[in-house]
């Protein structure tokens, strides 16, 4: 029974050595060549693609670029390790390597390196731990960096992450540096110029926001409008009433179902800066080209004769309107406000001559027999 039971029993192998396959020198050997490989096979930013959307595994991708950088001496690998440390809460390893990109001959490297010692000391600053006297430490030292990093590069990429930080912490003067220098570098560029806009009204500089309405008035087709009557008001609130009126004209040009309306503001300008011949030439251009509104014009006519006391010329100009028109509602008001700007000037020679010319036109209208009674009455006769 026994020796039965031992040969029914399961032989098991048991190996009695064990032997080494690969040596430690082996494995970095070819830990190595697998780097250089992936150097020589990807080309330059295909493996940093690589590694943020294949990243299942942080740590053991984090040593393949730190032995990548080795061989590569890549500062994007570099910026992109320190990013991820910084994401992984790798302060002090975040930190060196960012001290040495800081110094980086390369301007956008380093541009690129202050931005992310920013984005760690903002974290800081947003620490529910963090006290308010470290809070205001930490945006000195932020403002500080964020400039020297605007001041570090010329890259458009960059000066968007740059100009979102600053309006994040409400630097707005240094979002508008920001907007400035991406405009001289992107001539005629609508985000930014829009941006520069924004900023310089932010920031009281109402000439520059003049300059950027302008601009985008020649560039962004879909709102000339919009920016030309921008500028027009940024033109009256700096009192640059040249610019405003040259305003006005072109968006009379651009925009005819206005077009009379900007050319009251027009004259209204030149009666605002004393400029009684120059609004005298626009009213005499409206008085005999919009029809529809001929009294209304022909009455701010007078009225600027009024105000340089020629009430000789304001005279002449609603008597000549009188003799020409036919329609009697018209012809009785005309009558009116000539025979009134005779009386105020005391020309009650002239006054008798005109009310015995025509007053029998009037007499079987009660008010204006009545009117012209007291007019008459008036002069003294």
């Amino acid at each position: 029974m026994n020796i039965n039971s031992k040969q029914k029993k399961k032989y098991i192998w048991k190996p009695t050595a064990t032997k080494k396959i690969f040596s430690y020198r082996e494995i970095i050997g070819f830990t190595l060549l697998v780097l250089v490989l992936s150097v020589v096979i990807f080309p330059k930013g295909k493996i940093e693609k690589l590694i943020l959307t294949e990243d299942t595994n942080v740590e053991l991708s984090n040593i393949y670029l730190e032995n990548l950088i080795r061989i590569t001496k890549d500062e994007n690998l570099m910026l992109l390790l320190a990013e991820r440390y910084i994401k992984l809460g790798y302060k002090d390893k975040a930190v060196n390597l960012l001290n040495f990109l800081e110094k980086h001959q390369n301007k956008e490297v380093s541009s690129n390196a202050k931005i992310l010692k920013y984005q760690i000391l903002k974290t800081e600053y947003f620490s529910k731990n963090t006290s308010e006297e470290r809070k205001e430490e930490l945006k000195s030292q932020m403002r500080r960096i964020i400039l020297d990093a605007l001041n570090s590069t010329s890259d458009l990429t960059t000066l968007e992450k740059i100009y979102k930080e600053a309006l994040s912490m409400a630097f707005i003067d240094i979002a508008y540096k920001t907007t400035l220098k991406a405009v001289s570098i992107s001539k005629g560029n609508v985000f930014w110029l829009k941006e520069a806009f924004k900023q310089a009204l932010a920031t009281e500089n109402y000439k520059d926001a003049q300059e950027f309405s302008l601009e985008l008035y020649k560039i962004d087709e879909e709102n000339r409008l919009i920016w030309l009557d921008k500028y027009y008001n940024i033109s009256v609130v700096i009192k640059d009433y040249k610019s405003a009126v040259y305003a006005l004209k072109l968006l009379a040009e651009e925009d005819k179902n206005q077009e009379y309306k900007y050319y009251q503001k027009i004259v209204d300008i030149y009666l605002y800066t004393k400029d009684y011949s120059s609004a005298l030439n626009v009213l005499n251009m409206l008085y005999s080209k919009d029809s529809k509104n001929k009294y209304l014009w022909l009455d701010k006519i007078a009225q600027i004769y009024l105000l340089k006391k020629d009430y000789n010329q304001a005279f002449n100009l609603y008597n000549q309107a009188f003799l020409s028109e036919k329609n009697y509602q018209k012809r009785k008001e005309l009558f009116k406000k000539s025979a009134e700007l005779l009386l105020w000037s005391k020309d009650y020679e002239r006054l008798k001559v005109f009310l015995s010319t025509y007053y029998k036109e009037f007499l079987d209208d009660k008010e204006m027999a009545k009117f012209i009674l007291r007019t008459a009455l008036a002069t003294g006769d």
